[in-house]
């Protein structure tokens, strides 16, 4: 099967967890892809985390496609939360982040561990 095709009914390509670090902060990492049939899961994610009022590191070093909602839903949490930063690593999704602009007005990284020192 093609990349970014899916067949109905198999299981979500897209799997978003939340750790804690130091105690106020929070990491969501994101494996697999962000489209508009994962993006509503992502952004309900995202936006819990940046309500929190905790330092937000959204961890995209997985991310195997981001779509246009994707890029939308990073607009809002950055807009959300005066604490956040992103973590890209892949040529893919640092590519996407330049090309449309949205990097550009994000806390881009390279590791957490680059957020946290």
């Amino acid at each position: 099967m093609l990349p970014g095709r899916r067949v109905p009914g198999d299981p979500s390509p897209l799997a978003v967890t939340t750790s804690r670090r130091r105690g106020d902060v929070l990491v969501l990492t994101a494996v697999g892809e962000i489209d508009a049939a994962t993006v509503g899961r992502f952004r309900t994610e995202l936006s819990g985390a940046c309500v929190s009022g905790k330092r937000v590191i959204l961890d995209l070093s997985e991310v195997g496609f981001l779509s246009c909602a994707g890029l939308h839903a990073l607009e809002e949490a950055n807009a959300a939360s005066a604490r956040f930063s992103v973590i890209a690593k892949t040529t893919l999704v640092l590519r996407i982040l330049d090309v449309s602009g949205v990097g550009a007005g994000l806390d881009v990284r390279r590791d957490v561990e680059e957020v946290l020192s």
